[in-house]
């Protein structure tokens, strides 16, 4: 099965461009057209960028450079993210750059060689943070990052992280959040590798998420 999905399984540039894709299609449906069906086909976005954010903290040579350009990225998104939601600043509302900066947080403590106890105190106060802070998602996000890091190394995993998200989006969430299930199909077909190492590859990716915001607004504008 490894072998199989290192010959035709998924690249990490392949599962970002499917997260990046029904994330568009899914904030079109939002934002343009009022598509329930765009939606729910944008469902499956936010798992995988869940898992590549967990996968990139893992093997990130340089986490404090990973969460630089998070960091980065939460600033560059929240006015593209206000303005594409709610046509002007919002404060109690904000993007889900701050949800996976702080899952990138919680990571880092569980991947810290901190006592058990110092680790649920840390990460519990990300999860209070995320709770309070407003980005799409908020704790619950937070603890989607953690399930896949939790998880990443067990035998079984794909079958392990789909009850995983039975459990958080089926019977938690409901409604239409529950498509979000179908994310494990890309996730499983994940092969590991990269395509490129291009700094400017690893930009695009991060600066998707603010621009398609701000072409969506000004296209709602001219409609």
């Amino acid at each position: 099965m490894n072998e199989l999905k290192q010959r035709f399984g998924l690249s990490q540039e392949a599962l970002k461009l499917i997260a990046c894709l029904t994330m568009l299609l899914d904030h079109i449906g939002v934002i343009l057209i009022q598509s329930t069906g765009l939606r729910i086909v944008g469902r499956i976005s936010f798992p995988i960028f869940c898992f590549l954010l967990v996968e990139g903290v893992y093997h990130t040579s340089n986490p404090r450079k990973y969460g630089t350009r998070l960091l980065i990225s939460v600033f560059l998104s929240e006015l593209a993210y206000d303005l594409a939601r709610f046509g002007q600043w919002n404060w109690q509302k904000n993007s889900v750059m701050i949800t996976l900066f702080l899952g990138f947080v919680a990571l880092s403590v569980i991947k810290n060689k901190n006592s058990i106890l110092l680790k649920i105190l840390l990460v519990g106060g990300v999860l209070i943070a995320a709770r309070f802070l407003g980005g799409d998602y908020g704790w619950f996000g937070v603890i989607v990052i953690l399930m896949f890091g939790l998880t990443r190394r067990l035998p079984f995993r794909n079958l392990i992280q789909l009850a995983c998200l039975l459990l958080l989006f089926v019977l938690y969430k409901g409604g239409i959040a529950s498509y979000a299930v179908f994310s494990i199909i890309p996730i499983a077909l994940y092969s590991g590798k990269k395509v490129t190492s291009s700094k400017a590859a690893q930009w695009a990716f991060y600066l998707f998420y603010p621009v398609h915001l701000l072409v969506l607004y000004f296209i709602g504008l001219l409609l």
